[in-house]
């Protein structure tokens, strides 16, 4: 199998810069569901795969992959120098002598089980270990040009299946249908696969955020709340989009024009060095003077990347200050029980100016 070089090293180099000094290596533990790590793919930059109780090895100029045979051939295809291990006490022979001479070991402690921290301690005994978690999400936080190149695919394949909803949307189908359909569709224009699993929410569902799509049929004069991404090359993007059937609802003709004047808000507020509570202030005071103000009862924003919710938050408790590459989502919403909600939602990166939105379907209210 040719060797391929792996291209992470200005990603590794990122987080050794900011670490100064702190840590001799950085050990990313992906063990079991639940504890498996996306910085594992973050580091080494490993396409498919599930690499369960694999490692990455990341030191100053790389990252190694340590896995079973399961994983090797995947592995290699990474550009990663890979060590292969057949049985645990290899595996853990193979940890040690990779960390020899290294005596402050960074660990990823937001993803590591207390089991998982004591069989390390265990295996390097005498070594220290350093929580370098907030670390990794600095680093995440701001993208390298690769990263934003495959958000922007990610986005772009969203983008398509969002203005082909309209033509598969119908009178009649399940929310479990639609959400089927929405997933075909994002495979079929490039996706690696969805990028978590698709909401769909017709009527009075849609006032619920985080909903999980059901036996409810589309009706007449109804809601249809589409919230999904599309996964590519460990990246993901994240687009919210709602429509409507005729005959149209007077109420929330008026919702969607506030929930859109509110996003349009908020990106406009983009640019350096803004604090990221100033984006969610900028979209929730358009929905308060509408009237609405309860209404809206989640964040402006969430970073996107290698994770759907990724580093930064657009809050209104948020610390985050904007910098240049940094990739999120702008999406507010208005909630009204037992009638619906409106939710539009876009991603952004942030430019030396302003922000690039990446989602390019219309925003623009669209009736079946």
């Amino acid at each position: 199998m040719p060797h391929m070089k792996n291209q992470n090293g200005e990603i590794v180099g990122k987080l050794f810069q900011d670490l100064k000094g702190k840590v001799d290596a950085v050990l990313i533990v992906n063990s079991r569901s639940p504890f498996l790590d996306e910085n594992f793919q973050y580091f080494t930059d490993v396409r498919g795969g599930v690499f369960e109780g694999s490692f990455a090895l990341v030191t100053k100029t790389q990252a190694r992959i340590i896995t079973s045979k399961l994983e090797e051939g995947i592995a290699k295809k990474s550009g990663c120098n890979v060590d292969v291990y057949s049985t645990a006490q290899q595996r853990d022979s193979l940890i040690r002598s990779r960390l020899r001479g290294k005596d402050v070991i960074g660990i990823n402690e937001a993803a590591v089980s207390v089991a998982t921290m004591k069989r390390l301690r265990k295996i390097l005994r005498g070594k220290k270990f350093k929580d370098v978690s907030e670390d990794i999400s600095k680093c995440r936080a701001v993208k390298i040009k690769r990263e934003i190149g495959r958000l922007k695919k990610a986005a772009s394949i969203a983008s398509k299946t969002a203005e082909e909803i309209p033509e598969i949307l119908r009178v009649g189908m399940t929310e479990k249908e639609a959400a089927a359909e929405v997933d075909y569709l994002l495979r079929c224009n490039g996706a690696d696969g969805p990028a978590f699993e698709t909401v769909v929410a017709f009527g009075s569902s849609s006032a619920l955020p985080h909903y999980m799509a059901g036996e409810r049929r589309l009706t007449k004069g109804s809601v249809a709340l589409f919230d999904f991404g599309a996964l590519y090359w460990n990246y993901r993007s994240d687009i919210s989009r709602t429509y409507f059937t005729k005959p149209l609802n007077t109420r929330m003709t008026k919702i969607y024009k506030i929930v859109l004047s509110s996003q349009e808000a908020a990106i406009k507020k983009i640019s350096p060095g803004i604090r990221a509570s100033e984006i969610d202030t900028a979209a929730r005071t358009v929905i308060e003077k509408g009237g609405f103000g309860r209404n809206f009862i989640h964040s402006t924003g969430h970073g996107i990347g290698i994770a759907v919710h990724d580093s930064i938050s657009i809050s209104e408790r948020s610390t985050d200050v904007l910098k240049e590459n940094m990739a999120f989502t702008v999406e507010p919403g208005i909630y009204v029980p037992r009638l619906g909600g409106v939710r539009i939602e876009d991603d952004v990166v942030v430019t030396a100016r302003g922000c690039r939105v990446i989602t390019n379907a219309s925003r623009q209210m669209i009736v079946i």
